[in-house]
């Protein structure tokens, strides 16, 4: 039996209250490898960043305390290994809220006041962003892809904003209306459609690149929804204040719960059928099958809060949190199979765009990934040991292909040329 220690104040905390405390029984699972690296600060680490096919490359983003006070900025160029503070590298910033990366170089922060900037060079110099005046904190940051994003905060004068791009960050519009927007976290399911959550548990949805919003779901008065994530249109995952994880499969008509009755989820993350859910007390929850079925996967010292959880293109994770406190664990990604496929070989023909597979097991079906977790294609097979496939719809690329047989998944990156 763990109990919510006296942790540092989660998100909601920062601008909301107080949250109830809850006790729970948990059961152990064995999980992959898990080693807490030394972060170099003891910084609230509120959100983390990996861009997209990355493996060595990340960053991390938060502030001193719960409300506006120092911010930091750390970043890993050896997979996580060591971590080497870049902002500020003397004096103080404002606190940080939000950080999202979408090339190795070309990265966006918001946080507290009026504090939204562009980095170019991988975070050696910073611009102020010409977007929101007059608030209070953002919130919200996302990016579908290089050039689509959205930031939303709380501004001092008309309440809450939103603001969209299209150009990379270039210039930023306010969005037409918030008016069923909800307030803290948001997230994109594809190009032109995005959900967020918030106060009285709130799920809103917009279907327009984030100019408009319709509620599409309602919970407990003066609880909150902490955080959102969609792999696609269909599937997303939501946590809430009192320790239950919610799942769509039909882009937000109807959800499945899971509650642990008093864990507090920030970070997630949805990479094929596998969902991760971590928070409260250093704890990783894991499903295996689409948020149908959870097990405790990582059980940490109670000590701390997990906020964010980030995947590396080779399948290793990142988990950041208070107390600057930051996971990897290793091999998490598309493989959950005791078996092994002893020999998975892919041959690419730039000719005739196809790839080729050859196994020694009997495929069932197949799924491409993009590098991010968003399925692109899934396709039955016939039952053999080869197969080909026509890639020439993708845009030139990495991308991730997941072989199915009765009894094994094995997953490996290809090159789409």
């Amino acid at each position: 039996m763990k109990q919510f220690f006296n942790s540092p104040l989660s998100k909601i905390q920062l601008v909301f209250g107080a949250v109830s405390l809850f006790l729970i029984s948990v059961i152990n699972v064995n999980a992959q490898t898990w080693d807490y690296k030394d972060s170099g600060t003891d910084f609230i680490l509120l959100d983390l960043s990996i861009p997209p096919g990355q493996d060595q490359v990340a960053y991390a983003a938060g502030s001193q305390y719960t409300v506006d006070s120092e911010g930091i900025i750390i970043k890993t160029i050896d997979g996580g290994e060591t971590w080497e503070t870049i902002l500020p590298l003397s004096g103080s910033v404002h606190s940080f809220t939000r950080i999202e990366f979408v090339t190795p170089l070309k990265g966006f922060v918001v946080g507290w006041g009026n504090t939204f900037m562009k980095t170019e060079d991988g975070g050696e110099t910073w611009d102020d962003v010409e977007a929101g005046t007059n608030m209070y904190f953002y919130s919200s940051l996302n990016f579908y892809n290089e050039d689509v994003g959205f930031a939303s905060g709380l501004n001092l004068s008309n309440g809450l904003d939103s603001y969209v791009t299209n150009d990379g960050g270039m210039t930023w519009t306010i969005g037409a209306s918030t008016a069923n927007m909800a307030e803290f976290a948001a997230a994109f399911a594809d190009e032109t459609t995005l959900f967020s959550v918030g106060k009285d548990q709130v799920i809103s949805k917009s279907e327009d690149g984030g100019d408009n919003w319709s509620i599409i779901n309602t919970g407990i008065q003066g609880f909150y929804n902490f955080e959102v994530f969609f792999k696609d249109v269909d599937n997303g995952i939501v946590s809430t204040e009192d320790g239950t994880l919610l799942t769509t499969h039909d882009s937000g008509v109807t959800w499945d719960t899971f509650s642990t009755g008093y864990h507090n989820f920030y970070g997630l993350n949805y990479i094929g059928d596998q969902l991760y859910a971590a928070g409260t007390d250093e704890d990783v929850f894991y499903s295996s099958d689409n948020g149908i079925t959870w097990n405790l996967v990582h059980d940490g010292p109670p000590t701390a809060t997990f906020y964010a959880i980030e995947f590396f293109s080779n399948g290793d994770a990142l988990i950041c949190g208070s107390q600057g406190t930051m996971l990897k664990a290793s091999e998490l990604i598309l493989d959950n199979s005791d078996h092994i496929i002893s020999e998975l070989k892919t041959i690419y023909n730039p000719l005739s765009k196809e790839l080729s597979v050859n196994t020694e097991i009997t495929i069932s079906g197949y799924l491409i990934y993009s590098l991010d977790g968003k399925l692109i294609n899934e396709d039955k097979a016939a039952s053999n040991s080869t197969l080909t496939i026509d890639v020439s719809y993708l845009s030139n690329g990495n991308y991730i292909l997941v072989i199915n047989s009765d009894y094994e998944t094995k997953s490996v990156k290809f090159l789409k040329y």
